[in-house]
């Protein structure tokens, strides 16, 4: 029974921790946009430019106040593109619907 028990919890232990990782929602101009679920279950969303490397270090994003944020090498994104990636990370915050 123990090696039972201990079966389920092994498997359902990464469903689990999936369900807080960022998920692609959608491309809108060259950027993604990602949404996670906190533990209230309100989004999170974000969006940035995809490239190589970590999160923080290498990719062209927006900020949690919308902000562009450009990492040391790289080139600032076209800026025609950051109203349309704006409306999508306001609707992606709006609601868990992203319509």
């Amino acid at each position: 029974m123990k090696a039972l028990h201990w079966l389920l919890l092994t498997l359902l232990s990464p469903v689990a921790l999936g369900a807080t990782a960022f998920q692609p929602l959608d491309r809108v101009q060259g950027w993604l946009i990602e949404r996670r679920l906190d533990d209230m279950q309100e989004p999170i969303c974000r969006a940035s430019v995809p490239g190589h490397g970590t999160w923080f270090s290498a990719r062209v994003r927006l900020d949690a106040d919308d902000l562009v944020v450009v990492p040391e090498g790289l080139q600032p994104p076209d800026e025609t593109a950051l109203n349309a990636v704006r409306e999508a990370l306001q609707r992606c915050r709006d609601s868990v619907l992203y319509l």
